[in-house]
């Protein structure tokens, strides 16, 4: 879950090699068996859709770097995504959607709205179907070989999208639950292959959510930790609300 983490990028992560295994393509369950099995694992897919938002708290860390800071992100079933992370001495790391702009702002390079691929992927990154790998922006999806990530064995699905984008998602063996992902991410850094390992499932609600995701990136390393998840916040909406640094772009770009 959370996968729309990813798509806000705000360095990327996680040392978890691939390694080919011996099944052969006959021995490989069809990758829409692998989803239906997932969302069983996680709780079942009416467990998940009951809720209008979801809004989990914890901590971001960059290890080699030093760095440690307190993250907050809120999804809501129709797409919009707001994450913060504070990191003490830096100042705050923040991105969202709000169903039309994507943005960004950092202390680096101030607010940005997000425009092209950047755009484009966090809008079919969006949404809780996509959680559900449901999103109409899926093409198809097909099981490609048994390996493992983080260590964990699992069976790597290719998702590819109408955009033409490609992402990767393995499936645990022993438990059905997602054991990591491999994507390619459209940043102002370029374009980075982020590989993400997903560990320490915990119910929250009735559903599922990986509390831990150590992510790599251009030989960085990320770790995002999830300590708590509530749903349907009264309050949640207002986190989709651009701010008003944001606002003066979207304002400058459409000129007079």
């Amino acid at each position: 879950m959370l996968r729309t983490i990813s798509a806000l990028s705000v360095a990327a992560a996680v040392a978890a090699s691939f390694v080919p295994a011996t099944a052969t393509a006959q021995d490989l369950p069809a990758a829409k068996d692998l989803v239906a099995r997932y969302v069983t694992a996680i709780g079942g897919r009416d467990a998940l859709l009951k809720y209008t938002s979801i809004r989990s708290t914890g901590f971001f860390e960059m290890p080699a770097a030093g760095l440690k800071g307190d993250l907050r992100i809120v999804q809501s079933k129709d797409g919009r995504t707001s994450m913060r992370i504070t990191v003490p001495g830096m100042g705050e790391l923040a991105g969202g959607y709000d169903g039309t702009v994507g943005w960004s702002m950092n202390p680096m390079q101030g607010p940005r709205v997000l425009e092209g691929k950047e755009l484009a992927q966090m809008q079919e990154d969006a949404g809780f179907l996509t959680l559900l790998r449901e999103s109409p922006a899926i093409d198809s999806m097909s099981t490609i070989e048994q390996t493992t990530i983080g260590g964990e064995a699992c069976y790597k699905v290719k998702v590819s999208y109408k955009s033409g984008r490609v992402s990767y998602d393995c499936y645990s063996v022993a438990t059905g639950l997602m054991a990591g992902t491999i994507s390619v991410q459209e940043s102002s850094m370029g374009t980075l292959e982020v590989t993400t390992a997903m560990t320490d499932w915990k119910d929250f609600g009735g559903v599922k959510f990986a509390t831990r995701m150590r992510q790599q990136a251009m030989g960085q390393e990320q770790v995002l930790g999830v300590d708590a998840i509530e749903f349907d916040g009264v309050d949640d909406a207002s986190a989709f609300l651009l701010p008003d640094a944001v606002k003066a772009v979207v304002t400058q770009k459409k000129g007079p």
